[in-house]
């Protein structure tokens, strides 16, 4: 039995994602970018899927799309306050990729754990 509940993970991420889309369109303030990190309740989620699941390939790529998301967070705010809040669109589309990919992981795990 799946001891994690991966389908309040799936809202949870579009939860994170609403966040991200207010902070792109500048409707958040910069400072609002801590709730993305490492204490949003996606990366509790996420966390909690790797020690319950450490063999799985899977989860180790969730793990790594999050870092990656994270990663590409940081990078739109640094540059946010570089370039006048200036966002480029290949770094959004990437943004958008990334999202996909968790999306699918968590599809995916949801199938094979349950």
């Amino acid at each position: 039995m799946f001891k994690h509940d991966l389908p309040t993970a799936v809202p949870t991420l579009h939860n994170l994602k609403k966040t991200i889309d207010h902070f792109l369109s500048d409707s958040i303030t910069l400072n609002s970018i801590d709730k993305i990190g490492a204490a949003s309740e996606f990366e509790a989620e996420v966390k909690e899927i790797l020690k319950g699941y450490r063999n799985n390939s899977q989860v180790y790529n969730l793990d790594f799309q999050y870092k990656k998301l994270i990663q590409i967070i940081t990078d739109i705010h640094n540059l946010n306050l570089a370039v006048n809040n200036e966002i480029p669109e290949w770094l959004e589309s990437e943004l958008g990729v990334v999202f996909h990919k968790i999306r699918n992981i968590l599809l995916v795990l949801e199938i094979e754990l349950n």
